[in-house]
């Protein structure tokens, strides 16, 4: 199973609001009719005045899309579902020369279930130029995975990329972090807690800048 993360800005002239209602609403069913999506989870930023509760993160819309293999996803992205009609309306909601993506692989480190309305804080890593991608994950899947654990979260899954293929445009980020905590408060307050500094210690060196989102998950698929 792969996931394909994408991220998109709002367009110049909405509100957050606005680009998020539309992505809920006519987006979704266009997403859901992909051809052999396993799964399709909508992150909608939690607000707050009309702005996501931690920096802008340099996207509105991040959805998570699952298939079998790289196989399979090719071929959805190049079906007229996705050709035709998820790009056609794209461009009612989010400015398409301002995009990005990933391909991941999930590994589901801590897998208790959260309760209804959990939210996730995401963390997007870039690799530092130094090291490898090896490294990166080597240092996410061990010493600071750990670190997390030991600090009691509940949910906790980390997404990591697969190798760029050559020809095709290079990943925005090289992993994805998702903690999941009960409400909003409490992802904020592990976000600045001595817990996650202690945490993000052992990725000195292997990742530089990080990006962060407050979301309600919402699954479509």
């Amino acid at each position: 199973m792969i996931t394909r993360l994408f991220f998109g800005p709002r367009r110049a002239d909405l509100t957050t609001e606005a680009c998020l209602a539309h992505w809920r609403g006519k987006h979704s069913a266009i997403g859901a009719r992909l051809p052999g999506v396993r799964a399709y989870v909508q992150n909608h930023g939690v607000l707050a005045n009309g702005r996501f509760l931690l920096p802008y993160p340099g996207f509105d819309i991040m959805p998570e899309l699952d298939w079998d293999d790289l196989a399979a996803m090719d071929a959805a992205i190049d079906s007229p579902v996705h050709e035709r009609d998820s790009v056609d309306d794209e461009a009612n909601f989010i400015d398409v020369t301002r995009t990005g993506y990933a391909v991941t692989a999930r590994h589901v480190l801590s897998d208790r279930q959260p309760k209804a309305g959990a939210v996730k804080l995401i963390t997007l890593f870039r690799r530092a130029a130094n090291t490898t991608l090896g490294a990166l994950n080597e240092a996410l899947l061990g010493p600071y995975a750990r670190a997390v654990a030991a600090a009691g979260s509940l949910r906790h899954e980390l997404l990591t990329t697969l190798p760029d293929r050559e020809g095709r445009p290079a990943f925005a980020v090289q992993a994805v972090d998702m903690l999941w905590f009960d409400n909003s408060r409490d992802a904020l307050a592990w976000n600045v807690s001595e817990a996650a500094a202690a945490a993000a210690w052992h990725l000195s060196g292997v990742t530089f800048g990080a990006e962060r989102l407050i979301a309600v998950p919402q699954k479509i698929v």
